[in-house]
C-alpha cells in the first residue's frame, strides 16, 4: 500500500497510529542508522590516520577535508532542504527536479572551488599541499564529487527511501577506511584526503543509478493520485529563504573548522577536527530526525504537532543518554586517538556535547518552519546564528584556545534554542491538523 495515499487530507480513517505515523520514523531511523554507522567508521578512520600519519599530516588532510564540504555546501547543503519540501508532491516532474538540481549544485561548486584553489596562500599553511595544478584539478573534482553525495542523500529522504543512505555510506565509509591504510607508505602527506575522496564514487555511483532507474519511477507511480507539483514561484519563495538559511548554517558548520585551521598549527587542528567530528555527529542525530519531520510534514500537514511531539520525545530519549556519556568519558574516548588529543580538546568536547542537546530543540523547530514553507523565519534565526558563532569564535579561540571554540557554539545556540523552544511550544501543544502556509514568514 503506498505511503502517500493520505497526503492531501490527513491519514486514512481508522488506521492505527502506530502505522500512520510510521513513515516518519522508518526514514528517521535509517537517517539515524546512517548516523551510528557513519560514527564509528568515521571515528575509526580519524583514529587509524592518527596511528599512520603524523599529526601534521592529519591536520592537513582534516583541513582539506573541512574546505571541500563547505564549497560543496554551498549549494548542495542549501538545496537538500527543498529536495525534502519538494520531491514529496513533485510526482511525475520528480526525475527532472533531482537531475536540474544535481547539475545546478556541480556547475556552482566548481566555480566556488577554483577560486578557493585560485587563493590557497590566503588560507594558511595547511592548505600546502593542494598547491599545483593537477592537486588543484583534483581538489576540484573532489568537490563536485562531495556535492553530488551530499544532495543524494537529500534525494533518497525525500523519496522516503531513507533506507538505502546508511548502505552507501557504510560502502563510502569501509573503502575510505581501507584506502587510508593502503596508501600511507606511498602518500605519507596527502593520504587522508585522497582516500577520502577516491572512496566517493562507491556510493554516487551505485545509489545514482537506483536514484533514476528504479526509486524514481516508484515514487512517481505511488504518487500520481496524490501529487502537487509546485510552480516556479512557490519554490522560488522557498528557496530565497532556505537557501538563504541554509548558507548561514552551513558557515556555523563548514566554515568555522577552516576559520579554525587558518588561524592554528596543523597538529592543533588535527586534535580539533577530530573533536568537532565527534560533537558534530551527535548533532546528526537531531538533523537526521528534524529532515524526516520535514518530509512528513509536507506529505500529511494535519499530523504535523502529532509528529513533532514524537519526534522531539525520541530526539531526547536517543540523544541524552549519549551525551551525558561523552560529557563523562571525554578523556578517555580522546585518549584513544592519542594523549594529545585527550590533553588538549577534553574541554572542547564537552562544551559541544552540550551544544549537540541545544541543537535537539533548535533543528526540531526548523524542520517545522521547512514543513509549513515558513522560510524567511528560517532564515533570519540562521542568520542571528551564524552572526553569533562566527562572531564570537575567533575573539574566544585567541584567550582560551579550542575551548573557545565550544564556549562560543554553546552560548550562541543558547541564544536561539531559547526563541525556537518559545516558539515551537504552540506547535507541541495543538491536537489539531496544521494549516500549511504558503508564506515566507
Amino acid at each position: 500500500m503506498s505511503d502517500v495515499s493520505t497526503a492531501r487530507g490527513g491519514t486514512a480513517a481508522g488506521a492505527p497510529a502506530e502505522r500512520r505515523g510510521a513513515p516518519l520514523f522508518r526514514n528517521a531511523y535509517a537517517l539515524m542508522l546512517n548516523t551510528g554507522i557513519s560514527a564509528v567508521l568515521g571515528l575509526g578512520f580519524w583514529l587509524v590516520a592518527a596511528r599512520y600519519y603524523t599529526d601534521d599530516a592529519v591536520g592537513q588532510g582534516s583541513a582539506a577535508i573541512a574546505a571541500m564540504k563547505f564549497l560543496a555546501g554551498l549549494t548542495a547543503l542549501t538545496l537538500t532542504g527543498a529536495m525534502a519540501r519538494f520531491i514529496p508532491v513533485s510526482g511525475a516532474a520528480t526525475g527532472r527536479l533531482v537531475l536540474r538540481t544535481y547539475a545546478v549544485s556541480a556547475c556552482a561548486v566548481a566555480v566556488a572551488a577554483l577560486v578557493f584553489v585560485e587563493t590557497l596562500d590566503f588560507w594558511g599553511p595547511s592548505y600546502r599541499f593542494l598547491h599545483g595544478p593537477l592537486n588543484g584539478l583534483g581538489f576540484i573534482g573532489a568537490v563536485v564529487a562531495w556535492s553530488l553525495l551530499t544532495l543524494q542523500d537529500g534525494v533518497l529522504t525525500g523519496l522516503r527511501s531513507a533506507f538505502w543512505v546508511p548502505v552507501g555510506n557504510t560502502a563510502f565509509s569501509a573503502v575510505k577506511l581501507l584506502l587510508l591504510v593502503a596508501i600511507a607508505a606511498s602518500l605519507p602527506t596527502s593520504g587522508v584526503f585522497v582516500s577520502w575522496v577516491a572512496a566517493i564514487t562507491v556510493s554516487v555511483l551505485p545509489l545514482g543509478w537506483l536514484v533514476f532507474r528504479r526509486l524514481v519511477p516508484r515514487h512517481v507511480e505511488l504518487t500520481a493520485h496524490t501529487a502537487r507539483p509546485p510552480g516556479y514561484r512557490q519554490m522560488g519563495r522557498f528557496l530565497a529563504g532556505d537557501c538563504t538559511g541554509s548558507l548561514f548554517a552551513l558557515a556555523v558548520v563548514y566554515l568555522v573548522p577552516v576559520i579554525v585551521a587558518s588561524q592554528i598549527s596543523s597538529a592543533d587542528n588535527a586534535y580539533f577536527y577530530i573533536t568537532a567530528t565527534i560533537g558534530g555527529t551527535v548533532e546528526l542525530l537531531a538533523i537526521n530526525m528534524g529532515a524526516s519531520l520535514t518530509v512528513e510534514g509536507a506529505h500529511d500537514p494535519g499530523r504535523l504537532g502529532r509528529n513533532a511531539r514524537a519526534a522531539l520525545v525520541r530526539m531526547v530519549t536517543i540523544v541524552l543518554p549519549i551525551c551525558a556519556f561523552l560529557f563523562v568519558c571525554a578523556p578517555y574516548v580522546l585518549q584513544v586517538f592519542g594523549a594529545g588529543y585527550a590533553r588538549h580538546a577534553t574541554a572542547l568536547l564537552r562544551w559541544l556535547v552540550a551544544a549537540a542537546l541545544l541543537r535537539v530543540v533548535i533543528e526540531l523547530y526548523f524542520a517545522v518552519l521547512r514543513a509549513q514553507s515558513r522560510t524567511a523565519g528560517l532564515a533570519l534565526l540562521q542568520g542571528a546564528l551564524c552572526v553569533l558563532v562566527l562572531g564570537s569564535t575567533p575573539v574566544l579561540l585567541g584567550p582560551l584556545g579550542l575551548a573557545g571554540v565550544g564556549i562560543a557554539e554553546v552560548a550562541s545556540l543558547s541564544v536561539i534554542a531559547a526563541v525556537a523552544a518559545v516558539k515551537l511550544f504552540g506547535v507541541l501543544r495543538s491536537p489539531g491538523p496544521q494549516r500549511v502556509s504558503q508564506r515566507t514568514s
